[in-house]
């Protein structure tokens, strides 16, 4: 950077006192408006986030030395936040160390609990504590922002709010504002804005903005995982990494391997080993028995799932269609829906071109026997004209729960569980995992949010129970006998995946 006919190159670093991780290095020189480090436990994410807007205190202290501005008249106004300020306390003590090393003038207001450079440049700490919390720092303007495990933050209206006061009108930090935040893995909107799109990291993503001029700008966000393998501490991993194996399978998942789609206190947590579910995908033997499985949902997500049924009797969804929902372009009505699985079906075999109908049928949400009005057709009968049939899905979530627990936690074939989902099942292995727990039922999990593809799954368990070592068949050998489109074994010939 140029000032006053001499170039800088500034730095997160502070010689003698912080040197960043070859991890804190390429998140500091990430250029994105928004960026979202995190994952495991101990790689120094704290730590990378309190030194990231060193570059801007660095530049505002060389414009005064070169006299663009008196000392103490320089802009520039970093925040940082977590939700509770109490957990900033070890934050703030090492930002008293490593900020007198950047600047010995550097004042620390307790009271406004604000550090002011000798050029000016402020960096205040504040809490996220109530979802109005936000409403705290609306009028002011920021040319950095930081959210310290932003997972906490429930709402991502704070974010939104927040972001908008990453701003300025000073031609030099106008082009250095950043949004940064780390977060271990959390099962929310955080996940859903940075993870789920590229949840192997690095991949940029944008959004084209047209101004009233005409211009059009690009705004930028990316995901950068974390492990405990990037701190450059070799004794701090040895013994963090001992700590975090010693735990159960669910937190190290998530807080050593870093999993955002295996979150501590969800319901399932324990039981799902991604290494005995989550499986690549086969060629399916023309002998195993079919069916499907749906949940419906118009302006919610409508979740129709395959599922193939092996010797040992594992249930193995090898298929995954979602339509509809809040982010959906289109949405479908029934009969839309039944024409898209008869195209789907048509193009893997599993429809009879004779009889003009699907070759299985399943089990589907009762509301698709709901009647529109005082009378007339279902949703049901809807998709049956289009040759589509279904079986009114048994209801008893804490039942259904108990089995799919069952089918996790029992030893199916190669000892993988006795359920488990081709790779390609993407929004069933990310939301399940993480489904939390009813807050007044123990036994079953929270109703709401995405458990659209948890409840397609259910219904699928709920009709096909772990059978006992005294059962010689499986109850799907008996079900729609007088059905037009039965399920039946070794009358398909090859069924694609």
């Amino acid at each position: 950077m140029t000032i006053g006919g001499a170039t800088y190159v500034v730095s997160a670093a502070i010689p003698g006192a912080y040197r960043p991780s070859p991890w804190g290095q390429a998140y500091h020189d990430r250029t994105e408006d928004e960026v979202l480090g995190g994952g495991s436990a101990g790689p120094g994410k704290s730590l990378v986030l309190l030194m990231d807007a060193n570059p801007q205190i660095v530049i505002q202290h060389k414009r005064c030395e070169a006299g663009e501005f008196n000392w103490g008249q320089a802009p520039g106004w970093a925040l940082h936040l977590r939700k509770e300020f109490p957990r900033l306390e070890q934050t703030i003590a090492r930002a008293k160390r490593l900020f007198s090393a950047l600047d010995p003038d550097v004042r620390w207001d307790a009271n406004a609990h604000k550090f002011t450079f000798r050029s000016g440049f402020q960096y205040q700490f504040g809490h996220l504590k109530d979802k109005d919390s936000f409403l705290n720092y609306r009028s002011n303007e920021y040319t950095w922002l930081g959210i310290d495990e932003i997972g906490e933050i429930e709402e991502k209206d704070s974010y939104d709010e927040l972001s908008l006061r990453v701003r300025s009108t000073d031609r030099v930090l106008r082009s250095m504002l950043k949004v940064r935040a780390m977060s271990n893995p959390a099962a929310n909107w955080v996940r859903d804005y940075y993870v789920e799109p590229n949840p192997g990291g690095g991949e940029v993503f944008g959004r084209d903005i047209k101004l009233d001029s005409g211009e059009v700008r690009r705004r930028t966000r990316v995901f950068l995982p974390a492990r405990l393998s990037d701190n450059p501490d070799p004794e701090f991993r040895a013994q963090y990494e001992a700590s975090l194996k010693d735990r159960p399978l669910h937190i190290r998942q998530a807080l050593f391997e870093g999993n955002w789609f295996v979150v501590p206190g969800a319901y399932f947590a324990e039981l799902w080993e991604a290494s005995r579910i989550v499986i690549d995908s086969f060629r399916i033997p023309s002998g195993w028995a079919r069916f499907r499985s749906g949940d419906w949902g118009y302006k919610q997500e409508c979740v129709i799932l395959w599922w193939a049924v092996n010797p040992e009797r594992d249930l193995i969804c090898y298929r995954e269609k979602t339509f509809n929902g809040a982010k959906a372009k289109k949405r479908h009505d029934a009969g839309e829906v039944a024409r898209e699985i008869r195209d789907i079906e048509q193009a893997n075999g599993e429809w009879d071109r004779v009889r003009r109908s699907s070759r299985i049928s399943g089990w589907m949400d009762n509301q698709l026997w709901e009647e529109r009005g005082r009378k007339g057709p279902t949703m049901a009968d809807d998709m049956a004209r289009e040759g589509v049939y279904w079986q009114k899905a048994t209801k008893g979530r804490r039942s259904a729960a108990q089995q799919l627990v069952r089918r996790l936690g029992q030893r199916g074939y190669s000892g993988r569980a006795a359920i488990q989902f081709f790779r390609g099942c993407g929004k069933c292995i990310s939301t399940i995992p993480s489904l939390p727990t009813d807050e007044t039922d123990p036994e079953v999990p929270a109703k709401g949010g995405p458990d659209h593809w948890y409840d397609a799954v259910s219904y699928a368990c709920a009709a096909n129970p772990v059978p006992s070592g005294q059962e010689d068949r499986n109850p799907i050998d008996d079900i729609w006998e007088d059905k037009p489109s039965p399920v039946s074994r070794g009358s398909f010939g090859y069924w694609g995946n």
